[in-house]
């Protein structure tokens, strides 16, 4: 069962667009890490129509704009895990995470490499 569609209470919601609602991370990287949740369960990017995209698109600039006018931040890092690199029990939301000067925020970030052919994924992309 999705913990996103069951169990986030109305109180841990700040705010809300028609499509989106923001909550802190119980987990976070950063004081002040943020959640942008779908209301409806998308398992993925992919499966988000369009006007739904814009809607979060719009959702998001507004929080980031809070962020940078009224905290004392160099500015934010987004990022979303899609798909089977999701949690599980989540559906599609993405982090936004305020950054200072100096964090460290990727200091510790490791992953081991595997071998992608970037010539494939160029012409992929020339399509």
């Amino acid at each position: 069962m999705c913990i996103f569609c069951s169990q986030i209470d109305k109180e841990q919601v700040l705010c809300e667009s028609k499509d989106f609602f923001l909550v802190l991370d119980i987990n976070p990287n950063q004081i002040g890490h943020l959640l942008i949740i779908s209301k409806k369960h998308y398992e993925s990017l992919e499966d988000i129509p369009d006007l739904v995209l814009l809607d979060e698109l719009r959702f998001e600039k507004e929080i980031v704009g809070i962020l940078k006018g009224n905290f004392d931040i160099l500015d934010v890092t987004i990022f979303q895990n899609n798909g089977l690199t999701m949690d599980e029990g989540v559906h599609f939301h993405k982090h936004i995470i305020p950054r200072y000067k100096g964090d460290g925020f990727w200091d510790n970030f490791h992953v081991k490499e595997v071998h992608m052919d970037l010539e494939k994924l160029s012409e992929l992309l020339k399509k």
